[in-house]
Order: C-alpha cells, then structure tokens, then sequence
C-alpha cells in the first residue's frame, strides 16, 4: 500500500470552504456537517504533518496499512454495553447512548483527494467520543471547548484553535467561573497524553479507563 503523505489543495480552495462554513456556523453552531467541512479546510495541511507522524511507528503504519473503522459496521457496540462497568467499550457504548449520539456520521471519509489522508481524518473523528470518555469531557459547549484545548495540543489541527476560539467568544459568559483555568489545563493534558493518533482503541475496549489513561499518559 502506498504510504506517501497526502497531496494538499490549494490554499484558495481551502480559505473558500473554510469562510463558507464559518459563515454557517455564526449562524447556526449546531451544524455538524460545516463543523465538518470547517476541519477538512483548516486542517489538511495539518494531517500531512500527521500522517508523517503517524508512519513513524510501527504501531502507526499498520494502523495506515488495515485502516480499521470505528463504526456501527464494523464495531460490535451491543457486545460493547455488555462490557464490565468502566472498561473503555462500556463506557464508550454507554456515552453515545447516554447523550443520544451515532457514529454514522463519521462512517463515511471526507473526500480529499486522497485515500490516505481521508483515512487519517475519519479516523480522529471517529476517535472523538472515545477521547470524551477518555478526558471526562461531558459532550455540552464547554465539554466540547475543553476537548478541541486537548485536541489542538495533541494535534496542532487549526480547526480545534478556531472553534476554541470561536466558541470562547461566543459562549465563555455563560460558564462556570474558573473557564479559562480549565481550558489552560485542557491543554496541557494534551500536551502530557501520548499521541492518540497511533493508538488501536479497538485493543483496549476490556481495559478499564483509568488503566487507559494511566498505559497513554493522560493526566487524571
């Protein structure tokens, strides 16, 4: 299998997207699907440096070679809510459906051009939820700001410091005080954790969290 970095559009084309779906989202924040296009605009220069990243170990080429799916046709997640209570698939299974979330829209890879690199992007969508139950990130605005913080420090994805700062702006005066304490340590929970993006979750659904947390380095 062919294992080169991605081919990355034009800037223009991406500033385009990104400024169409930015537009949309001041509007409506609740639209998936240009949160969506938002992330492949930003970030695509991103995921070439990624994919470097992740070629570099063993652990990650084979993950670049399978291009395992986390989705409702290739995960079992009715034998994952029959897991014992604090394993990861337990708990992964009981997020989505303790706050009424599917994997399918993650199921399909963005068109990018390239096969690779719209594996390299399904597959951290397709590990989001599973970093919620990983950090304890509820899936409301500021659970969701506090996971982009830790994302975009695992990362460095444009998209996670955009919506950050977006949502800041927008939101922050209906937190909780100490917010910004929060997000500073969001940050550097990601900077401590192991780089998620060569880790084969689908190895670790018997694995309790904390055992998890502690074998990636993520702070408590």
């Amino acid at each position: 299998m062919n294992l080169s970095p991605p081919v990355v559009p034009p800037l223009r084309t991406r500033a385009h997207t990104a400024a169409r779906a930015a537009a949309t989202l001041a509007r409506d924040h609740t639209r998936l699907d240009q949160v969506l296009e938002l992330a492949v605009a930003l970030n695509l220069p991103t995921i070439k440096r990624r994919w470097t990243e992740i070629a570099g170990s063993e652990e990650g080429r084979a993950l670049l070679e399978e291009r395992p799916k986390i989705d409702e046709a290739h995960v079992d997640y009715a034998a994952l809510a029959r897991l014992p209570d604090g394993t990861l698939g337990r708990e992964y299974a009981r997020f989505l459906a303790d706050n009424d979330i599917s994997p399918a829209p993650f199921a399909t890879p963005p068109d990018v051009g390239s096969e690779g690199a719209a594996w390299v992007m399904m597959r951290f969508r397709q590990s989001h939820d599973i970093w919620h139950v990983l950090t304890g990130y509820a899936p409301d605005v500021e659970g969701e700001l506090l996971l982009q913080a830790f994302t975009f420090a695992q990362a460095k994805a444009p998209a996670s410091a955009f919506l950050v700062l977006f949502g800041t702006l927008r939101y922050a005066w209906r937190f909780p005080r100490g917010y910004f304490r929060r997000l500073a340590r969001a940050y550097r929970r990601g900077k401590a954790t192991t780089f998620l993006g060569t880790v084969r979750w689908e190895s670790l659904w018997e694995r309790h969290v904390g055992e998890v947390r502690a074998t990636l380095g993520c702070p408590a």
